[in-house]
């Protein structure tokens, strides 16, 4: 997903409109949505897992060119520990898509050039065959569905289906964006704009990290209005995927896109989002081990109080922020 920081140059369109409730226009969205999630759900090839099965989602990461535009730059020591953890404990390594920023640069080269260690591990997991990456927008160039790791031998598609094999238990993984109306109709002009506008702002210095939510009375009107835009939005995406999800019995999802980590807990849809690592000091991301589902932060900082769970890798932190649940129990 574009974030907001990235969504500011286009004020103009953040002006106030009246709400269109259950509108016809607003239907077509959602029934669009639901399609292009049922195209994700039947291309989607099976992988099965069981009890002893470990894997990481870590979605929204959106490495660059290592340059000031580059929201990733900030992060990639933490995320490179984050993988050599998962890499030693035999964890299979799912990218939830957006994982390269290929909006901004054009260019898979140059990210893997700027980013060769993250690479190398990556490709330890494929030699291992514990490696899949999926296919967000800001890798949709061309106006195709591009495969775009694949002549580099990192092969990428859109959606993966996880299939328990004692219980039955099904979990599509895939990025989200399909839910997204905004970002499917006007997809080639915003690429546009966060590459030969926004990046430029970036690189002359405009932050790219959501203001705290404690700072927004500090924050111009427009920017006001984009991030309520921006939240808006976020509510709409997962509504539309939730009620597609009503149409699938005991389907969990695990997706990204909105960079809003999300968990279900018991008695709630399972709807699961790993959030993103573009906020500097803090990737969130999910973790499947021993038969049950967390939602997990790695940072830089220090935590500390009762309950915080957390594992210092040398200056890095890992702490479980919600779970564990049973993945036998999410339908």
């Amino acid at each position: 997903m574009t974030n907001l920081a990235q969504s500011w140059p286009l004020a103009g369109l953040f002006s106030r409109r009246p709400r269109d409730g259950g509108s016809p226009a607003r239907k077509d969205r959602t029934t669009a949505a639901h399609r292009r999630l049922t195209q994700a759900l039947l291309q989607a090839p099976v992988m099965s897992i069981d009890d002893d099965s470990r894997l990481v989602f870590f979605s929204d990461l959106h490495r660059g060119d290592d340059g000031p535009a580059d929201a990733f730059r900030h992060n990639k020591a933490l995320f490179l520990h984050a993988l050599e953890h998962y890499e030693q404990r035999g964890y299979t390594y799912v990218e939830v898509g957006d994982g390269d920023e290929l909006w901004k640069n054009g260019n898979l080269g140059e990210v893997r050039r700027a980013h060769a260690p993250i690479y190398r591990a990556l490709e330890r997991f494929r030699r291992a065959g514990r490696l899949h990456l999926l296919i967000g927008n800001h890798q949709l160039v061309g106006g195709k569905r591009t495969r775009c790791h694949q002549r580099r031998g990192l092969l990428g598609g859109e959606s993966l289906l996880l299939q328990h094999r004692a219980t039955g238990q099904r979990i599509l993984v895939t990025h989200g964006h399909q839910g997204d109306g905004f970002h499917a109709r006007v997809r080639g002009a915003t690429r546009l704009l966060v590459r030969h506008l926004w990046r430029r702002l970036q690189q002359r210095g405009m932050r790219t990290a959501l203001p705290e939510p404690e700072t927004h009375h500090l924050e111009t009107s427009w920017v006001r209005r984009a991030i309520a835009w921006s939240r808006n939005n976020q509510n709409r995406i997962e509504a539309r995927i939730k009620g597609w999800m009503r149409s699938s019995e005991g389907l969990a999802l695990i997706c990204g896109h909105t960079h809003r980590a999300a968990f279900a807990n018991a008695g709630e849809q399972p709807y699961f989002n790993c959030g993103s690592g573009v906020q500097p000091g803090a990737i969130t991301g999910l973790e499947i081990a021993g038969g049950v589902i967390r939602l997990i932060t790695w940072t830089d900082r220090p935590l500390e109080g009762p309950g915080a769970q957390s594992l210092p890798v040398g200056q890095i932190y890992r702490r479980v922020l919600q779970g564990p649940r049973p993945v036998a129990e999410l339908s």
